[in-house]
């Protein structure tokens, strides 16, 4: 009674053996104890047999051997005449399917491992739980499984993700009253989503982003349907706004020095600040950065003066000038933004950028890291005014105190405090160095715009002072500062009431930018204003698009769009 209660075999199957093969496979053997069985054609129950075979299927694993299931099956002689079947073979479908070679509790734990990992992960998995199979066979369990039905969802939430960045899009369609995916679409095309919900009425609040091609098959095919923008994406919205309206004053815009800078640094996770620099005009400011482009290129005819860093840098530099100087030539041509993305195959973003910029954006190095030298740069600064110049030495001395990094590290500190010498100490080709000037950077339109959409209770004293420095540069800024600290507040505070008022005032301003945006947010008025009213937005569509993408790089990006909608729309 033991051996069979272990592996719960059906009621209408007995144990008549079992016996252990080559100390690695258990084997059962199993017969039925029924009279009788059915004709699956006509039904007819039937007693006659005409024949026996036996079935072997895989079963799961037991003590860590695999188990195999040697079944003695009957045929029987249909006891109808005229039934087409003239013999049949007795079924069990409690324990497998009618021509599978597995028992159904085993498919469903390879359904589970190939809906968790995929083919090639999930064969890799279940040969290590001794039920080897191949990567095909996982990928045809999850075709094959039917996907679950769910209702159609109150408030809908919908959302891009990319097949391909910058080509190719799919749509994900988010139940945010239940948490769960609800569908996939291969494309983000109006029509698809029309289609989409046509079919499945009883939408009744469509949660998006300021997409139009959404907004437009939201319309078509759910009318009575009330849509809602999503409020980090207009915020998103007006930051841009505010950087293009910085870059149009960017020569105003003050410039630090090296030491200020860091200490107005934006605790942004993406500092990047650009410098500006000349597109080839007859004005006085494109005459003063052709002198200092030609610095530029001095300093490149001169590589012994130059550190490799710089001299990386100073290669990448000159690269991306070819490429803008190409981007506003072709512009100049009469050639779209799309057009000369797709010949020079970069993104649109930098050739609106570059376009938009009239002046050649610089790349400013970032805050400095954290480095191993931090604990002891006031000893090496002491030792090297005493006239300590020699970077082995002072490794060693500081690995006596616990320093755990390389003598090079040490060389590369020294190499630059070298450099900023008033009088040179040594000679590099032939060539002496020369010291380096303080570094000054001029404020980027992307970390004013960072400032400008930030809360001043979250600003720290230096970055009031600079925000102060940046409006009373020119007259319009102050106008700029306000009207972008007034919205984010009205959205983070969600004041519907307040929106009339600041279109009217945005409307007026300066900014040709923030007029566009205003008018933008005019042709979207009733979304925008839902999103200042109700509570739904994107925040649970953006996780789930995570958990897309989690899965479609698990699939080594090989998967077609079933694959993946199966994996996605079945919840682990």
């Amino acid at each position: 009674m033991l051996i069979p209660t272990l592996f719960s075999l059906p009621a209408d199957l007995c144990l008549t053996d079992v016996r252990l093969e080559k100390e690695e496979t258990l084997i059962l053997v199993l017969r039925s104890n029924q009279i009788g069985s059915a004709c699956p054609v006509c039904s007819q129950s039937s007693s006659r047999v005409h024949g026996t075979y036996t079935r072997r299927l895989s079963d799961l694993p037991c003590q860590g051997r695999s188990v195999r299931l040697c079944l003695e099956v009957r045929r029987f002689v249909c006891a109808t005449r005229g039934c087409p079947r003239t013999t049949f073979a007795e079924r069990f479908p409690t324990l497998a399917h009618t021509y599978g070679r597995r028992t159904l509790r085993q498919v469903n734990a390879l359904k589970e491992v190939a809906f968790a990992l995929g083919g090639k992960a999930g064969a890799q998995l279940a040969k290590r739980l001794t039920m080897p199979t191949s990567r095909d066979t996982l990928l045809r369990l999850i075709r094959r499984t039917a996907l679950p039905k769910r209702k159609t969802p109150r408030v809908l939430g919908l959302d891009d993700f990319a097949w391909k960045k910058g080509d190719r899009y799919g749509t994900l369609l988010v139940d945010l009253e239940a948490h769960t995916p609800v569908d996939m679409l291969p494309d983000r095309e109006a029509a698809s989503v029309r289609r989409w919900l046509r079919s499945h009425p009883g939408v009744k609040l469509i949660s998006r982003d300021r997409a139009g091609a959404y907004a437009q098959g939201a319309k078509r095919g759910a009318p009575r349907a009330k849509q809602i923008a999503d409020r980090y994406h207009v915020l998103v919205n007006l930051r841009d706004t505010l950087k293009d309206t910085l870059a149009r004053h960017q020569t105003a815009l003050p410039i630090l020095e090296e030491d200020e800078r860091k200490a107005h640094a934006s605790p942004h996770p993406t500092p990047e600040f650009p410098q500006a620099s000349p597109v080839p005009k007859a004005t006085p400011q494109a005459k003063e950065r052709a002198d200092e482009q030609r610095d530029h290129q001095s300093s490149a005819a001169n590589p012994g003066l130059l550190t490799a860093a710089e001299r990386r840098r100073q290669i990448s530099r000159a690269n991306r000038y070819a490429r803008y100087e190409h981007i506003v030539a072709l512009y100049h041509q009469g050639l779209s933004e799309r057009t000369i993305a797709g010949h020079l195959h970069v993104s649109r973003q930098l050739v609106h950028r570059f376009v938009t910029a009239g002046t050649f954006p610089e790349r400013v190095a970032s805050s400095r890291r954290q480095s191993k030298l931090d604990p002891y740069l006031p000893y090496l600064r002491q030792r090297w005014e005493q006239g300590s110049h020699n970077g082995l030495q002072l490794a060693r001395e500081i690995q006596a105190q616990g320093f755990r990094g390389s003598a090079s590290l040490v060389g590369q500190l020294l190499s630059d405090w070298r450099a900023r010498l008033p009088e040179p100490v040594g000679r590099v080709r032939g060539k002496k160095r020369q010291a380096a000037p303080l570094a000054k950077r001029q404020v980027s339109a992307k970390q004013a715009s960072w400032l400008f959409v930030k809360r001043k209770e979250q600003l720290t004293t230096d970055q009031q002072e600079l925000i102060e420095r940046i409006c009373q540069a020119h007259a319009d800024l102050q106008e700029l500062y306000q009207l972008g600290q007034d919205f984010v507040l009205m959205v983070k505070q969600r004041q519907p009431k307040q929106l009339d008022p600041w279109l009217a005032r945005a409307q007026k301003s300066a900014s040709v930018e923030l007029q566009r945006f205003a008018s933008g947010i005019k042709r979207d008025y009733d979304a925008v204003k839902a999103a200042l009213s109700l509570p739904w937005s994107q925040g649970q569509v953006e996780g789930q698009i995570t958990r897309l993408k989690f899965l479609k790089r698990q699939m080594y990006g090989r998967a077609r769009f079933d694959l993946l909608r199966s994996r996605v729309l079945r919840r682990a």
